[in-house]
């Protein structure tokens, strides 16, 4: 028998036995509930569209800037973190934090791995170390554990929001 067959059965049924009260209020139980999974799914696609737009918007860039590899090379970065796909940010995590170690090479900091070069960078004073830190050490992780490792949207934005503080104060981008 088909779905809508066994439904006209089921109006079509005694309702004066009774079980006709239980029955009847089954059938809105199930409609209430129905209803309300419509109505969860529905809600839980408006928060997708609305995350997936806050963050187009954000990666979306209004103003003409000099180009320079660095620059190009950030853009490219930047379109890695504007993606929906967490490997396309694992990449971005990694480039970025190349991109943070030439920088501090190039401010004559020395060490045979990037920890050393972020320990003389802390010996210096300079204020943005213990943020170069907290992105470097989740490059490792990322490194390390590869796809084992659970990135978070937020964790892959916070990241690009020190990377993009770090490169930019410092002149590093212009």
């Amino acid at each position: 028998m088909d779905f809508v067959g066994s439904i006209a059965e089921f109006f079509q049924g005694d309702f004066s036995g009774p079980l006709a009260f239980f029955r009847f209020l089954g059938f809105l139980i199930s409609l209430a509930l129905l209803g309300g999974c419509i109505y969860a799914w529905i809600n839980d696609l408006n928060v997708s569209l609305r995350k997936r737009d806050r963050r187009e918007e954000h990666f979306n860039v209004h103003e003409q800037l000099i180009s320079s590899p660095q620059r190009e090379r950030w853009d490219s970065i930047r379109g890695m973190f504007s993606s929906s796909n967490p490997t396309d940010w694992r990449m971005a995590i990694i480039d970025a934090d190349s991109m943070l170690e030439d920088l501090v090479t190039q401010m004559g900091h020395q060490g045979d791995s990037f920890g050393e070069k972020l320990m003389s960078l802390r010996d210096d004073g300079v204020s943005w170390t213990d943020a170069a830190w907290d992105v470097h050490l989740l490059r490792n992780k990322l490194a390390h554990e590869g796809s084992g490792y659970p990135l978070s949207d937020r964790e892959a934005f916070r990241a690009y929001k020190i990377y993009e503080n770090i490169l930019s104060e410092s002149g590093y981008l212009a």
